[in-house]
């Protein structure tokens, strides 16, 4: 058997019996002290479950370059092997959450745990002190064999085992949001890593070989490096063909929209949240060319449901006023409107093969941080 799997079934057989367990004791941590239900039993799986983090932690140590010889005795999964780990992956901010749907747990922490903070240091852990108390004087120590200490001490046996079986998941972007991030536990899951190195891509971060962090989640998305690469290119074409249309446009020499513009760039000047989209603006000054405001409403109502920026796709879609809606009040609140719709289009056509490389046919990874991810370019 593949050790990796070895670890792995140790595990869920633990998870089976803490579920089971939950079956006789109420997990709760509401108007009651059941957290700190402790018996012989629960003991019991304490240590079975720290030993079990002993042993993974020293593969782990060896594995990632630990220096130490495997069998020597001066070798502590706590201040060698989770310190490396630790090193490695910052494991001290990697979260889990507890989802068992039989487990009735309010309190933040109870349920969202950062199992390995601080377990690189000796007797630093709720769950590691306890297990130290249990393991050498189980009876004066019985107390700390609890329900909190356990499930404690499971969380952070379920995390070293998601690093030590590295799995590393290929999916479209459309699909991310189905994947599994407990992996199988019926206990915990993981935090959903963020897409941060995603979107950098689409705005045109440039990468270099710059190393990828991740936070809360021990994992990492990014494209795959073949997807990240035509990423590039698409969206480099794309910003070569935005750039040959806007060259060839005639309002750029026309001082309206030349006011339009600089209009446009003093109100993001003084409200950064409202971006100037150069496209909007262009098929704003467009449509109220076409739809001038000093004709009569009746006339100017008869241009504007005749222009394919009323009868535009977007526009249809969102189900904006009729045309027996169409007031002198609200007409060119809605002339605007469809201007900014009509730009949204034309960036879309624009933007078609840059997004249907990005998101339609866009693979990404999912991988573990270990201090080494980063784009292959």
């Amino acid at each position: 058997m593949n050790k990796t799997n070895l670890f792995w079934q140790v595990y869920l057989n633990l998870e089976s019996e803490v579920l089971e367990l939950s079956k006789y004791i109420f997990f709760t941590d509401t108007n009651s002290h059941q957290l700190e239900t402790y018996s012989v039993h629960i003991a019991d799986l304490l240590v079975r479950v720290c030993v079990e983090v002993e042993a993974i932690s020293k593969e782990l140590y060896f594995d990632n370059g630990g220096i130490k010889p495997r069998g020597s005795k001066d070798i502590f999964f706590d201040e060698d092997c989770l310190a490396l780990i630790n090193k490695l992956c910052k494991t001290d901010l990697k979260v889990v959450k507890i989802v068992a749907t039989n487990f009735h747990l309010e309190k933040i922490e109870n349920k969202v745990l950062t199992p390995l903070k601080n377990a690189h240091k000796r007797s630093k852990v709720f769950w590691a002190k306890a297990y130290q108390a249990v393991k050498h004087d189980r009876y004066n120590s019985l107390h700390y064999g609890n329900v909190k200490a356990l499930l404690q001490s499971m969380g952070a046996l379920f995390l070293l085992n998601i690093y030590y079986r590295d799995i590393k998941l290929t999916t479209k972007y459309l699909e991310l949001h189905k994947i599994d991030m407990g992996f199988g536990s019926k206990i915990f899951t993981l935090e959903v890593p963020l897409q941060d190195n995603i979107t950098a891509v689409l705005n045109g971060e440039e990468f270099n070989n710059k190393i990828l962090k991740s936070t809360t989640s021990p994992y990492i998305v990014k494209y795959t490096d073949s997807v990240y690469k035509q990423i590039v290119e698409a969206r480099k074409k794309y910003l070569d063909d935005i750039k040959a249309y806007w060259i060839s446009q005639p309002e750029l020499k026309e001082p309206a929209f030349i006011q339009q513009m600089l209009e446009a760039a003093e109100r993001e000047k003084k409200h950064p949240q409202s971006c100037v989209i150069p496209f909007w603006e262009l098929c704003q000054y467009r449509l109220n060319k076409k739809v001038p405001n000093h004709l009569l409403f009746e006339e100017r109502k008869k241009l504007f449901v005749q222009t394919s920026e009323w009868k535009g796709r977007i526009r249809q879609i969102n189900k904006h006023l009729k045309e027996n809606e169409l007031t002198p009040e609200n007409i060119q609140a809605e002339i605007n409107r469809a201007g900014v719709l009509a730009g949204m289009e034309l960036d879309r056509l624009f933007r078609n093969d840059f997004e249907r490389k990005s998101f339609n046919d866009g693979y990404c990874e999912i991988v573990l941080d270990k201090g080494n991810v980063r784009y292959d370019v």
